[in-house]
This record gives structure tokens, sequence and C-alpha cells, in this order.
């Protein structure tokens, strides 16, 4: 049975990375907890990382083989708890009191036994505590839920302005303006109605005055007629 990529995620979370090669109780380890090897130090550093995924995939499957070999009928959850236990302890839970618990598919009990392999160098160790406790949880949970990023929001509609209605113009013929009463006078005091209704003004013509004495007599050189003399 294959091994889900989350369960690897979980494992190198656990696990940490380092690229050197440091001393873990029992071995000098390396990458995400596996045995460092001879020549690593050869490899160049960008192709490092990738050698130490390639082993964590190949010794979680030996995890995964081991605990099927024990019972292949684990539910999802149980069995990505004990691979995890496999690869962080080794395989020698397989012959203890857990392994006779894990044959005979006492799920309940074997979750709580799991608990009890919190120790390194002898001695209980908080960070084996937690890890114990939440592989215990994968008993009654299927595959280990990484975390899920969050969805992004929901694009907003653009803004659409409602269409406008043309302009109605009608062929019937518009009332004609109000007129405005003049400034001052008469008709500043007079109704606007009265204004509409009253009859025009007319001025008279000026009468036409004739100017041909005057220039006579301006031809004759008579202008005492019209002008005094002094």
């Amino acid at each position: 049975m294959a091994v889900d990529q989350s369960l690897l995620d979980e494992i190198k979370g656990f696990e940490g990375y380092s690229a050197a090669p440091a001393w873990d109780y029992k071995q000098s380890s390396s990458g995400y907890g596996t045995r460092a090897q001879t020549g690593d130090e050869n490899i160049p550093p960008e192709q490092l990382r990738a050698v130490h995924e390639q082993r964590l995939q190949d010794e979680v499957s030996k995890a995964a083989a081991h605990v099927d070999s024990v019972n292949p009928n684990l539910p999802a959850g149980a069995r990505n708890a004990l691979i995890s236990l496999t690869y962080n302890a080794g395989p020698g839970w397989a012959q203890s009191g857990l392994g006779e618990l894990v044959r005979n598919g006492d799920l309940p009990g074997a979750q709580a036994r799991l608990l009890e392999y919190n120790k390194a160098g002898g001695e209980v160790n908080a960070g084996l505590v937690a890890r114990r406790q939440k592989e215990a949880a994968w008993f009654g949970g299927g595959m280990p839920q990484t975390a899920q990023p969050a969805a992004a929001p929901a694009p907003s509609a653009p803004l659409t302005l409602a269409p406008q209605a043309p302009p109605i113009f009608s062929s019937a013929p518009q009332a004609a303006p109000e007129p405005q009463a003049a400034q001052g006078g008469l008709f500043a005091q007079m109704p606007a109605e009265q204004m509409a209704t009253a009859p025009p003004i007319f001025s008279p013509p000026r009468k036409q005055i004739d100017l041909s004495k005057l220039k006579a007599a301006l031809a004759s050189g008579n202008r005492g007629l019209f002008f005094g003399r002094g």
C-alpha cells in the first residue's frame, strides 16, 4: 500500500531538517533523521536535499512494509501512526506488547500503548510526548491532516451602472414662458396675468421737420434771421 504525501509531510515536521550530520542518541543522522552516510560531504549542497528526500521516502516505505507485515488490515489512521513510530523508533515494537495488540486488532489498547514510546536516552522527552500524542490521535481519524491554505476571497463583481433611458421628445407645442415683470415703474406692480392680456403700447411717429428754408437762408448768407448778431 502506498504512503500518502501528508504522512511524509508530518514526518518531516516531526524530524526537522539538517544538512550536516549530528549524533542522535544511537546514530549519526542528517536530512530528515535518516542515517548519515559516508561521502555525503562530497555531494553538492544543491543536490544534497534531494538525496535526503529520497532517503526519507525509502525509509518510510520500509516502515510501511513492516507495519503491513504485522497486520495488513489496519485502518489508515492506525497504519500511519505505526509507520511514523517505526521510522522514528525502529521496528522493535512489533516484538513487544504493542505488537501483540496490533496483531490482535486491539486498536484501543494499541493506541494507549503507543503513548509509552516517549523516551530518548532512557528519559522522557517532551518532543516525543507531543509526537506520540499526535500519532495516537490518528487512530480514530484516518490520514493526517496537513494545514490547508486559506481560501482566497471571491472576487467582487464589477460595478455596473444601469443604462439611462434616452430623453423623450414630444411633438406637442410647449407653453410659452411666463413674461417677467419689468424692473420698477408701473409694470413692476402689475400682476403677470394682467401683463399677458394688456394691449401693446405704441409711441406716435415723430413729425418730419422741413429744413429747406434754413438751407436757402444759409446759402444766401442771410444768417441774421436765425442767429443773433453779437
